[in-house]
């Protein structure tokens, strides 16, 4: 994995499956987290908080996104065991 000139590369599935986590996780921080309702738009300080927010949502879902693939990843191994084991 961190190998000099290994490329990471998820395939499609997964990226698409990133786009509703990725909402999730904003929506979540944006409204129950950090209750940003109640926060006003006039000051820059203001932008940078949507920023964080938001950057800290994608690294959480980007999180999220590979644990389910790890999960995947084991899941095919123990069943790769089990029908070699059972054939």
């Amino acid at each position: 994995m961190l190998v000099k000139g290994y490329k990471f590369s998820l395939p499609r599935f997964y990226w698409l499956l990133f786009i509703p986590i990725f909402v999730g996780t904003s929506y979540k921080a944006l409204f129950f987290d950090w209750h940003i309702q109640t926060y006003t738009f006039h000051e820059l300080e203001d932008f940078g908080r949507y920023v964080i927010i938001l950057a800290t949502s994608f690294i959480e879902a980007f999180f999220y996104l590979l644990i389910f693939r790890l999960i995947v990843y084991l899941l095919q191994l123990v069943f790769q065991k089990f029908t070699r084991n059972n054939s």
